[in-house]
Formats: structure tokens, C-alpha cells, sequence
């Protein structure tokens, strides 16, 4: 249901783009993809390792540069952890987590020559997976468990375009998972540095404004 409603509320802000403007909307979208690191924080009952991170995103920017723009990403952290004090969401002490957030916010880019430098802020929720063992009546099997969580995501990022309409990316940024009383948060903070590119697939003649 979360997926569908940041699905559904992007496209109505695609649509609202696309009655203001003359061109197809399509011509102002573009998909950002990054791999990086990333780097958790903020837990006193594990001991996280640094890992992988992976970023997609849909981009919708209803000027070119030198404007607000809205984007909303998918992007997933995996790492391993030691469980250093109980209780954690798991009884696996020694494990891997996966972090999937799915996260819809608004940003402002400023361009100058081939170079970009934005700013963007993204609500959103996590979704965190984790192993779990449990009994049966054949002995002991492994299984996943998940947990939800309200997220938000702070980026900045620096672009350079080879062509108007696709650039190389170096991104930083941070990730929150907001604890509630239901359960634990396996580790709340993130912080990730990524490169990849941003390009649209439906390109006009040159910039656009």
C-alpha cells in the first residue's frame, strides 16, 4: 500500500507538470543511478560493517536547472552485523541486513556550465530485512523477517554533463530510520557516498527550460 501511494502521488505530480507545459512530460524525466558505500551509525547493540549501497530513482524536473525538482528513489544498503547486547529483532547475532527505503521528496538544482550541484529532502519509509532461525518438526530452518519504519533522506549531490542530457554523479548522503515503540531498528543511521550518472530516455533537441 506505501509503494503504491508514493506511485500514485508521483504520478499526479507528473501530470500536473505535464498540463502546465507544451512538451511531453517524458522529456523531463530522468533516472539517477548510483552504486556507493554505505557507512551505518548510531547503534549501541550491534556492530555494523560498512557495505554496499544502490540507488534508482525517477526524476522529474519541471525545468531544467536552476529549479526545484522532484524525485522519488529506491535504493537498498546491505551490510553484516554482530550483535553486541540484547535485544535486537533477530536471534541471529551474526547476520546481514538489508535496508530498502522507498523515499519521494523535492529538491533545487543550480547549473553552471557542465556542472550541477542540487539538494534534495525525501520522506519516506524502510523496509529491513533480516535472517531468522526457527524450529520445526524436521530441526532448525532459515527464514526472513522484515520490519517497517518511517525514513528520511538528505542528498547532495554534484553532477558533471557530457551532453545536455547526461552527466556523471558523485552523491553523499544520509539516511534515518525513525524508532517507534513497536519494535527495535536494527541500526537507525546511514551515511553514503555513491557515483553513477543521471539521463533521460526521452530527449528533445537540446536543453530545456
Amino acid at each position: 500500500m506505501k509503494t503504491a501511494f508514493f506511485t500514485l502521488l508521483l504520478l499526479l505530480i507528473f501530470l500536473g507538470g505535464a498540463v502546465a507545459q507544451n512538451e511531453p512530460v517524458t522529456s523531463r524525466l530522468y533516472f539517477p543511478g548510483l552504486i556507493g558505500i554505505g557507512i551505518p551509525s548510531g547503534d549501541d547493540q550491534t556492530s555494523m560493517q560498512s557495505g554496499f549501497s544502490l540507488n534508482t530513482a525517477v526524476e522529474y524536473r519541471p525545468i531544467y536547472a536552476d529549479a526545484v525538482f522532484f524525485r522519488f528513489n529506491y535504493d537498498n544498503i546491505s551490510s553484516h552485523y554482530n550483535n553486541l547486547a540484547q535485544p535486537i529483532p533477530t536471534n541471529i547475532n551474526h547476520g546481514k541486513l538489508s535496508a530498502n527505503f522507498f523515499l519521494l521528496g523535492a529538491g533545487y538544482r543550480q547549473k553552471i556550465d557542465r556542472l550541477g550541484v542540487y539538494f534534495v529532502a525525501q520522506p519516506g519509509y524502510s523496509n529491513s530485512v533480516y535472517d531468522l532461525v526457527y524450529s520445526n518438526a524436521s530441526g532448525f530452518a532459515l527464514s526472513n523477517t522484515n520490519s517497517d519504519h518511517f525514513s528520511a533522506k538528505a542528498t547532495m549531490g554534484v553532477e558533471y554533463y557530457i551532453v545536455p542530457h547526461f552527466a556523471l554523479v558523485l552523491e553523499p548522503s544520509y539516511y534515518h530510520i525513525f524508532k517507534t515503540s513497536r519494535g527495535f531498528v536494527l541500526n537507525p543511521n546511514y551515511v553514503c557516498y555513491s557515483v553513477g550518472f543521471t539521463t533521460t530516455l526521452f530527449q528533445l533537441q537540446g536543453p530545456h527550460n
